[in-house]
């Protein structure tokens, strides 16, 4: 029984790498790009939990030495990246983003530094791999680097998948939370103690990662665009004011001329308006727009505003293509036709 149940754990261990390419797969069919990131940074943190989980019940060396150096990024990202894929937003500026991401960032910098300080040699790599039976000293005293991390990963979890909860008061979602929060608590338990304890959990954790497999793959395919579309209009979610942005477009003059700079960009943009780029990206994602979308828009505005003035008549239409920004006419009458919705023609007065 025993045996099987070590099998069991392997099994699954391995059925979590195509696992996390499916939640990748499936949630490109997401509307947002910030939910799909979020849902690729899920599968991936998942799938870290569970592999390293399963290496120190099955006391596999291997296993540990290998997910070590990329699990505690993954997993101090799980909960803010849950957390939005949930409720379908992203956050709503730089500020936020970071105070999120900033527990991933200092665990990030702490390995660093420990691996910098402390290089594993060749001879350490080959007692990790060559130590049978019980994880090796050396294996322990990795893992035991990070042993706050790994105590705080259920409290860290638990309040992102809280809040969620609160915010969507979506009972699928409790089904699916609390089998995850379930196995992070599991882990902190589990590594909590040395490497010399032998765990009898090997079956209960297999059931509780087989359960978090189906849910997740029901919960993916059943929560479909319109679902997620109906999820969000019951969540109140204040608009973000863009005044500063539709004031700087509202000045049609001044912005006509920075959208005909030829190499314009987000973050030139942003300099020249002394407006935050990520305001600028939040601004065109709500409005569904791309940034090149916004500059041919401003860019033909400009362009017919020319023409009225008489430009046409002094100039031809490679220097009105080259004034509002485009180095040939062809690019001029493709941007023309993509705004307009009709090709380019001259009116002859």
């Amino acid at each position: 029984m025993e045996l099987l149940e070590f099998y069991l754990l392997r099994l699954i261990g391995a059925v979590f790498i195509p696992f996390t390419l499916f939640v990748v797969i499936t949630t490109a069919r997401r509307p947002a790009i910030f939910e799909r990131y979020s849902w690729g940074t899920v599968a991936s943190g998942v799938l870290a939990l569970t592999w390293l989980l399963n290496g120190y019940l099955n006391q596999n060396t291997q296993l540990l030495v290998f997910m070590y150096p990329l699990f505690f990024g993954f997993c101090a990202l799980l909960g803010p990246s849950y957390y939005y894929s949930l409720i379908g937003h992203r956050p709503q500026n730089l500020a936020t983003t970071i105070m999120h991401a900033s527990p991933a960032v200092f665990i990030f910098t702490s390995a660093l530094i420990s691996s910098a300080k402390y290089p594993l040699t060749q001879q350490d790599y080959t007692a990790l791999f060559t130590e049978a039976g019980n994880i090796s000293s050396l294996a322990w005293s990795l893992l035991g680097d990070q042993f706050l991390s790994i105590i705080l990963l259920p409290i860290h979890f638990g309040a992102y998948a809280t809040a969620a909860l609160m915010k969507t008061h979506d009972r699928k979602q409790f089904i699916l939370t609390v089998p995850l929060f379930i196995q992070t608590c599991i882990f902190a338990w589990v590594f909590s103690r040395p490497g010399t304890t032998s765990w009898n959990l090997h079956f209960y954790v297999a059931i509780n990662e087989i359960l978090l497999l189906i849910l997740f793959i029901h919960y993916l395919m059943s929560d479909s665009p319109r679902i997620q579309y109906e999820r969000k209009k019951k969540l109140h979610i204040e608009p973000v004011e863009y005044g500063d942005i539709v004031t700087f477009l509202a000045n049609t003059e001044i912005s006509q001329q920075i959208f005909a700079q030829p190499k314009i960009n987000v973050d030139q943009l942003s300099h020249l308006t002394n407006i935050e780029a990520m305001r600028w990206k939040n601004y065109l994602s709500d409005e569904n727009m791309s940034f090149a979308d916004l500059k041919k828009k401003f860019r033909i505005e400009y362009a017919q505003r020319l023409i009225e003035q008489g430009f046409l008549e002094k100039y031809t239409v490679d220097s009105l293509s080259e004034t509002i920004g485009y180095s040939s006419r062809t690019s001029f009458y493709s941007a023309y036709k993509a705004v307009t919705g009709g090709p380019w023609q001259r009116k002859v007065p």
